[in-house]
């Protein structure tokens, strides 16, 4: 979350569209700031001799496809033109999301989320790791791709809370966006989306996978649009009171809490929605005990690596990812803390235990050998990462047995433990760890009632909060 590279420019992909279609479509809040009577886009800070004339706006926009219906989508039945196969989806969390059929207008949630026939559904196989097939692919991104899929759950958890308070659709945020993973999630809801990153390289590798992914999904909701832009200065890239919702995935715990929740919130309509969320880097067993020690064994002999890139290498950013969101303020001039929601999933409802970076020496507390940890300095102090939560905001916590918490647990097989440390560690490493890779196979076959495969959880935090 480096701010290298830091522009304004605004990038636009698009389709081409009839004529007759593109006069119904376009929505005030992104074209022109010359067309638009609401002014939604405020003049950027252009690099020198760059004028903001030069800046790419193409005011095109992708309509619904009425040819199917919400209900028919979520049950299988609903028309798209993607060729992609259920085993691609399953190795890419992207392509999952482009198998999802179009929307129609106006947006229906409660169908959206209308549970399909025969109750509860089947626990997932988890997604396959992607290799590393780009030169250029970098940690971050290789982390980001390979984590684990952002189920339905969470759509219906952030999407009927902003449609219980706000319930507009018009621009939603996706801010330090990276690859922008999530943007197509959006893009079922929203008809816009603006995807920014700190990182010129952020923005490039975004745009091009949402151009391909529009390319290939003609009939959704949303169009995209981009900027380098850090969390903390959203409003470069908005006027006040503009923005439907606002979301930051996995990448918090990188900003100045303060700053960024200004900013987004400045940016906010009132009513509007903002969410944060994060999961943990490393997944847990449950359900078999014996391997459940093996694999923890197998992470603890890993050591720092998927916790530095998780987390990166700087202690403020360690503290804050340890307290599982819990640095986040929302401040009492801005966000209302009655409908506020801290919400916490597969982790008991104790963020501070599931998030905890190894190693990082947080409030009052001991070291791992129960001794008392050594005594900071005033700088330190003063530094160190604390807990934000108000008094009057509400804690949630849900697990698989929940809907809000349903889809976070995957079946695996004992090879996607080693595939993860082959994707973000060295052949040297996957080596080293061999004779603990050995023992959860022969756990798994031995202990397994399939014999075959576990069932691993992911933990996640959430927060959602209402602007004034």
């Amino acid at each position: 979350m480096s701010s290298e590279g830091y522009s304004s420019d605004l990038e636009v992909v698009s389709k081409n569209m009839a004529s007759s279609e593109l006069n119904d479509s376009v929505d005030s809040k992104f074209t022109s700031p010359e067309d638009s009577p609401h002014q939604s886009i405020a003049p950027f800070d252009m690099d020198a001799g760059k004028k903001f004339s030069d800046v790419k706006l193409d005011t095109s926009m992708i309509n619904g496809d009425s040819r199917s219906s919400i209900d028919a989508v979520l049950n299988g039945n609903g028309h798209h033109g993607s060729t992609i196969s259920p085993e691609d989806a399953s190795n890419d969390p992207m392509l999952a999301s482009a198998l999802m059929s179009p929307l129609q207008a106006p947006l229906n949630i409660e169908a959206m989320f209308t549970p399909a026939p025969g109750g509860k559904p089947p626990l997932q196989r988890a997604p396959t790791i992607l290799q590393r097939t780009h030169s250029d692919a970098n940690d971050w991104e290789l982390y980001k791709r390979a984590g684990p899929r952002y189920p339905a759950s969470l759509e219906q958890l952030i999407m009927k809370y902003h449609q219980k308070n706000s319930n507009s659709w018009q621009l939603a945020h996706d801010m330090g966006a990276g690859s922008g993973v999530y943007a197509t999630n959006l893009a079922r809801f929203f008809r816009h989306i603006h995807v920014s990153d700190p990182t010129a390289t952020g923005i490039a590798t975004s745009r091009k996978t949402l151009s391909a992914w529009s390319a290939e999904n003609p009939k959704k909701r949303g169009r995209f649009t981009f900027s380098v832009c850090k969390p903390e200065e959203a409003t470069e890239a908005f006027t006040d009171n503009s923005v439907d919702l606002t979301v930051l995935m996995d990448s918090a715990h990188f900003t100045d809490a303060e700053a960024t929740v200004r900013s987004a919130a400045q940016t906010l309509t009132p009513g509007g929605t903002l969410a944060i969320i994060t999961h943990r880097p490393i997944s847990h067993v449950v359900g078999n005990e014996k391997v459940a020690v093996a694999v923890q064994a197998l992470f603890d002999a890993w050591g720092p690596r998927p916790w530095e890139i998780a987390c990166g290498a700087d202690t403020k950013s360690q503290q804050q990812f340890s307290l599982g969101l819990d640095f986040v303020p929302l401040p009492d001039d801005l966000f209302s803390r009655e409908k506020s929601r801290r919400i916490t999933i597969n982790a008991r409802s104790a963020p501070r235990e599931y998030f905890r970076v190894p190693g990082v020496q947080g409030e009052e507390e001991e070291d791992s050998d129960g001794a008392a940890a050594m005594p900071m300095s005033p700088d330190e102090m003063l530094e160190m990462a604390t807990s934000r939560v108000g008094d009057r905001e509400k804690r949630v916590h849900y697990g698989e047995e929940d809907e809000q918490g349903r889809g976070w647990r995957y079946e695996v097989g004992w090879e996607s433990f080693r595939t993860r440390v082959a994707v973000l560690d060295t052949p040297e490493t996957v080596a080293r760890l061999e004779p603990r890779l050995k023992e959860i196979e022969r756990l798994i076959m031995k202990t397994s009632p399939n014999g075959v495969t576990v069932v691993i959880e992911c933990a996640v935090a959430v927060v959602l909060a209402t602007k004034k």
